[in-house]
Formats: structure tokens, C-alpha cells, sequence
């Protein structure tokens, strides 16, 4: 199928900002929210009073007890976003022989990849290639996939699905559109048109792929672990690291603002095994894939 031009994108990521928020006028104000996330606010109780408004009103309640800090502390909007969670909270599995899930999420669908090929519950055909350019995706072909849609009221950090090795990072400019699965339309393959992030990492387990898809208002995806790197808006960034970045299991690897989407990807194995369910909803540190040792 024929890519859509930047003109067909631009129209169409306004018309679903458009649907999902009821209307132009309450688009312009939910873009306004977005540009003013960062903006801090002095007031504790105005704080408590706004974040509890828009969690729980415009979007799904947050579970407070959770966070890190109770909800006034935090200065901005986008710092709940952004917010750590109590260690004890998301309990880590002690077995070492499974992909765990990356971040809190709802499962849009997992699969086996045919050759290069991941098949969306919408029907969209994505490759490999398509999802990381110019990278080499050759012994990922016919290994396990799994979507992971954030909503906003999650977590919005990812963190590592094994405890491995940070091998290499890469930016890929994109576009804003809609990551909700209602949205997503065959005619505007969002994985591949969105703005991403791919990140290799080398595990006990084989060598996985997890990427980071923007959404709509969302950009600027942070590394903790790496605060100088620098991506452009216009060619794709690509980052090879000498001295890899060693995370243990669920280690923090990167920041969403916003709602989004993460996709892992992994090596074939043949005695692996889903552990999860479409639909289902989970939180980071719950099992994903199991993947005992090949012969």
C-alpha cells in the first residue's frame, strides 16, 4: 500500500485529536494543557485540586497510593505523568527465565513474528524493517511480539524487560498520531509513521527489541541513563554505545510523557510461551513471556 503524504498525515492526525476530544474547541484546550504540562504550579492545594480533576474526570483515577509522593508534591502535570512508583508496588518475579512486562499497560496484542512480519489485531501489516530502519532486524525474524498500549493514567516510565545489556538507541522522527487502538487505521500505519524510539538490548535470554511509539501531544522520550543523547526532527538519530549500559530487571530505561505505545520484541525460541492475554491489564514487573533455554 502507498505511504499517505505529509498533507494526508497532518489532516488526519487533526481529525482523530478532533474525535477523541469531542470537538476543535476542546482539542485546542487539550493541546493547551499539553504546551502548559510543564509550567509549575505554587500552590499545593491548587496542585491537588487540578491533578484530581484531570485524573478521575478527564481521564481514568490514578492510584496515589502508588506514587512515590503524594499527588501535591509534584509540581507539574507532567511530573505526574512522569511519576515513580513504590518499589513495593510492583513486585519483581525472582525467576530469571522470562521476559517481564515493561511498563503498566493494557495488551493490544501479542504473536509470533511471520519471517519479519507483525500482524496488528487492526489488521495492519507491520515489518521489522519498517519499525527499525537501517538497523538489523535478521534474527528477529520469527521471534515473539507484544503492543502495549499506555493509557494516561499510567506510569509513564518503561523499563527494561531483562536484565541485560543497553547495546545501542535510535531515534526516528515522525508523525502524532493516535496510538488508541480505536484510532488506528490501515490507511495510516501508525507504528511506522509515528515518532519512535528502538532500543537493543543484549539479555541472559537472547537479544530483545523494546520500542517506544509517540502519540498524540507526546514527544521528548528521556533517557535516565543517558541525559546527553540528542535526536533531530528531521533524520534519524542512531546511537551505538562502547560502553553499554548495564540494567537489571525492570532497570528504568526511558520516559513517555502522555499516552503511548511500547512494543517488545525478541529472538525465536521455540519452547517460549505467552503469559499474558490480549486486553489484559498490567503493571510493570508482571511475567510476560516465558523463554527457557533453546537446545
Amino acid at each position: 500500500m502507498q505511504q499517505p503524504s505529509p498533507a494526508e498525515i497532518w489532516k488526519e492526525q487533526r481529525k482523530q485529536a478532533r474525535g477523541i476530544h469531542g470537538g476543535r474547541l476542546k482539542m485546542l484546550i487539550a493541546w493547551l494543557g499539553v504546551t502548559l504540562s510543564r509550567l509549575p504550579i505554587p500552590s499545593r492545594s491548587l496542585r491537588g485540586k487540578l491533578f484530581r480533576s484531570v485524573f478521575g474526570q478527564k481521564y481514568d483515577s490514578l492510584n496515589e497510593e502508588e506514587a512515590e509522593f503524594p499527588i501535591e508534591d509534584y509540581p507539574t502535570l507532567n511530573a505526574v505523568f512522569t511519576r515513580g512508583l513504590k518499589p513495593e508496588c510492583r513486585p519483581i518475579p525472582e525467576t530469571d527465565s522470562q521476559y517481564l512486562v515493561p511498563c503498566d499497560c493494557r495488551v493490544q496484542e501479542t504473536g509470533n513474528i511471520d519471517g519479519e512480519t507483525i500482524l496488528t489485531a487492526k489488521e495492519i501489516d507491520y515489518t521489522l524493517s519498517s519499525l527499525c530502519p537501517d538497523m538489523d532486524i535478521s534474527r528477529y525474524q520469527n521471534g515473539r511480539y507484544a503492543i502495549l498500549f499506555l493509557s494516561p493514567a499510567d506510569c509513564h516510565r518503561v523499563f527494561s524487560p531483562q536484565a541485560g545489556r543497553v547495546e545501542e538507541a535510535m531515534h526516528i522522527p515522525g508523525s502524532r498520531l493516535l496510538v488508541h487502538p480505536p484510532f488506528q487505521r490501515k490507511e495510516f500505519p501508525t507504528f511506522t509513521l509515528n515518532e519512535r524510539m528502538v532500543f537493543r538490548i543484549e539479555t541472559p535470554l537472547g537479544s530483545c527489541l523494546v520500542i517506544m511509539v509517540a502519540g498524540w501531544g507526546v514527544g521528548d522520550i528521556t533517557l535516565p541513563w543517558d541525559p546527553e543523547f540528542r535526536c533531530s526532527s528531521r533524520n534519524i538519530t542512531r546511537k551505538q554505545y562502547d560502553e553499554p549500559t548495564q540494567l537489571e530487571r525492570c532497570g528504568w530505561l526511558a520516559t513517555f510523557n502522555l499516552g503511548s505505545t511500547a512494543i517488545v520484541i525478541t529472538e525465536p525460541n521455540e519452547k517460549s510461551e505467552v503469559l499474558v492475554a490480549d486486553d489484559e491489564k498490567l503493571q510493570y514487573g508482571q511475567s510476560l513471556f516465558d523463554f527457557p533455554p533453546s537446545q
